[in-house]
């Protein structure tokens, strides 16, 4: 009774089976390798080629037209009825078959850009057709001076649209670059009058590109072992790999993103919402405060931390080491380095700190 009263109570918690499941969306910023291109005239202009479409150095990408005779003669001699080829017919299927492979109820806007998809296909057909009967007239007009043609200075992707953040890069993005109400986007179509020193378009230079996002400390943390993660977009649902990696700017972290694939799907977006596609951890589940890290000498005479917890079985604790597999901000998911030393349902110290290895136990 003594000894009851006198001594320490220490509170224990059971080892249970359980897993950490996190929330890892965020609105990403996406940076890119593109360039502005401005007109050197002025006119009404006629796009040939839709948005995100892929062009080649020196292609004409739209025509000003100071007379609207080009526009004009356009319109004659086009209608809404495009006749496609067998090949044509099979690039639509091929496009049907992919929404149709990747299509999710839980993201139905992807209907709406397999309508756009379609849409800009027939558009770069009438495009064609349009520059392919057309050439001479287009050529005669250039050469009166009534119509001017802005081709692209390099090969890439067209962009029909751009914003006030053009030209950020990971060097020179700020806080302030993640303010979605302060982005003014502007889109360039048919029909509209350009002047000398317009805007013409947007080329993306670069199937490589950038997903930034600010991130927690302890998210930080964890990616500093990930070789590569996997993303899934909002918008479509679509799936891509990324390397990551953390910078530090004025005080706060950010996670960059380093992407190779689909940066065609989104070159109109400056944000994305994104997920970020961790395996939920599943194991034997504690609290934090029942871990306890030790530093011990190995072999070598290096120093290690290592981790473990105090089992409370037997009426006194016993020192047990673990491996971390994965902790969030109130509880960490273990197992034991040697298999028969913790188990399902045995009794740990809740608060390790409080206690030392072979201390008697009062509960």
């Amino acid at each position: 009774m003594v000894s009851y009263f006198s001594g320490k109570h220490i509170a224990v918690t059971e080892v249970k089976q359980g897993e950490i499941v996190t929330d890892n969306r965020f609105t990403a910023l996406a940076l890119r390798d593109e360039t502005l291109v401005s007109s050197d005239d002025s006119g009404e202009a006629y796009y040939y080629l839709p948005n995100e479409s892929r062009v080649k150095k020196n292609e004409t990408i739209v025509s000003l037209d100071k007379t609207g005779d080009l526009i004009r003669e356009i319109k004659n001699g086009t209608d809404d009825e495009v006749s496609l080829t067998d090949d044509q017919k099979l690039s639509i299927t091929e496009l049907l078959n992919s929404f149709n492979e990747a299509y999710s109820p839980d993201s139905f806007s992807s209907t709406y850009y397999l309508k756009q998809n379609a849409a800009d296909y027939l558009s770069l057909i009438k495009g064609e057709k349009v520059k392919k009967s057309l050439s001479k007239d287009i050529k005669s007009l250039v050469s009166d001076g009534t119509v001017t043609n802005v081709k692209a200075p390099m090969p890439g992707l067209l962009c029909l649209s751009y914003d006030n953040l053009n030209g950020l890069t990971e060097d020179t993005f700020t806080k302030e670059s993640f303010n979605e109400s302060a982005l003014k986007t502007t889109d360039v179509s048919t029909g509209d009058d350009l002047s000398d020193g317009d805007t013409a378009f947007r080329l993306v230079t670069n199937d490589n590109w950038k997903l930034v996002m600010p991130v927690s400390d302890s998210l930080a943390e964890d990616m500093k072992s990930e070789g590569a993660i996997q993303v899934r977009f909002e918008r479509d649902g679509t799936k891509v790999w990324g390397v990551p990696h953390v910078i530090e700017r004025d005080g706060d972290k950010y996670l960059v993103l380093d992407l190779d694939d689909s940066m065609d799907r989104f070159s109109d977006s400056r944000f994305l919402d994104i997920e970020l596609l961790f395996d939920n951890e599943s194991g034997l589940k504690v609290p934090n405060s029942s871990i306890i890290s030790k530093t011990r000498t190995s072999s070598d005479g290096e120093y290690q931390n290592t981790y473990g917890v105090y089992l409370a079985n037997k009426g006194y604790t016993q020192y047990v080491e673990v491996k971390l597999l994965y902790k969030n901000g109130q509880y960490s998911i273990i197992e034991p380095v040697n298999c028969s030393a913790l188990n399902l349902y045995d009794y740990i110290v809740l608060d390790a700190s409080k206690v030392k290895d072979g201390e008697l136990l009062n509960n």
